[in-house]
């Protein structure tokens, strides 16, 4: 009886664990870290949730803008940005400043160049603000 306790003890105990926080939800680092990862295994879907709701309808009217230029253009934004992704390597993520809602965060891939990208809290969870118009 004892040992069917501690089996119950234990199933409820895994059965009680924390969720996941949502991607973005840790930092900004960590936000760019979860993109970078998402983009790797294709899951767009988080990819273009953690980005801001700004860079989201700039993609959404490029993607419109090519959709008026030609009749094979992408549906959407998160089409246009994600369908060609090449995953690329895992990266090395560090905010390297922080100021409220707003900070820079340095990747780095292995043999690549270090980037830098602009990370903003928006409802409550960090997400990557692309300019897409540079």
């Amino acid at each position: 009886m004892k040992s069917e306790k501690r089996i119950i003890f234990f199933l409820f105990a895994a059965a009680c664990t924390a969720p996941q926080p949502p991607p973005g939800a840790a930092g900004p680092a960590e936000a760019v870290r979860d993109f970078a990862e998402a983009v790797h295994k294709g899951d767009t879907a988080t990819a273009w949730s953690l980005l801001t709701s700004r860079a989201q309808a700039q993609a959404d009217q490029f993607a419109a803008a090519a959709r008026a230029a030609t009749d094979a253009g992408p549906e959407s934004g998160r089409q246009m940005l994600f369908t060609s992704a090449l995953p690329g390597r895992a990266v090395d993520a560090k905010a390297v400043s922080q100021s409220g809602d707003s900070a820079e965060v340095q990747t780095s891939e292995d043999g690549g160049s270090p980037r830098v990208w602009h990370v903003v809290r928006e409802g409550g969870r960090w997400r990557i603000d692309l300019d897409l118009g540079h």
